[in-house]
């Protein structure tokens, strides 16, 4: 129930951001979601869940399972780039995996604009802090993983990755 005492408002309205921001994000991460749920709880900020109530799932068990994923796949992507001692695939993978080259990563993809924040998070733009960039877009990760599987995965975070390869690959 909102503040005016319509139950089920809250809820339409995140539905109703949701989908105006789905369309676009799909085409900027390169993944068209089988369960669109999957997404927008990737997207869901805390800050959200925590203003509309028990029914609104946010996106903190994905960041973490996301987080997981996308060790396995940097680890697999660097290994297939030739990379075989566990020295260089260690070196390199975390470099990929800093917050820092998430968040720039996450801000290329568009995210800032797609992440759906509480009220008072939004006003405060906490939607355009790296951390929150960084976390959303492992929680996209998931979303993808849970909808798809790994091989899909793979693929389309591997591809995200392809325009920064000679900057990972860097001595």
């Amino acid at each position: 129930m909102d503040t005016t005492g319509n139950i089920g408002q809250i809820d339409n309205s995140l539905d109703q951001e949701f989908e105006l921001k789905r369309n676009d994000l799909e085409k900027r991460i390169g993944y068209v979601f089988h369960d669109k749920n999957h997404l927008k709880r990737a997207l869901t900020h805390k800050s959200r869940s925590n203003e509309e109530g028990h029914d609104c799932e946010d996106q903190d068990p994905f960041r973490t399972l996301g987080d997981a994923v996308l060790k396995a796949i940097l680890c697999d992507w660097l290994f297939h780039q030739g990379f075989n001692t566990k020295g260089e695939i260690t070196t390199i993978k975390s470099e990929a995996e800093k917050r820092k080259f998430l968040a720039e990563l996450g801000k290329q993809l568009g995210l800032s604009v797609a992440i759906l924040p509480g009220k008072g998070a939004e006003q405060q733009k906490h939607h355009e802090q790296p951390n929150v960039i960084a976390e959303t877009l492992e929680a996209i990760i998931a979303a993808i993983y849970l909808d798809r599987g790994y091989d899909v995965t793979k693929y389309v975070v591997s591809g995200w990755y392809v325009p920064y390869r000679e900057y990972l690959m860097k001595d």
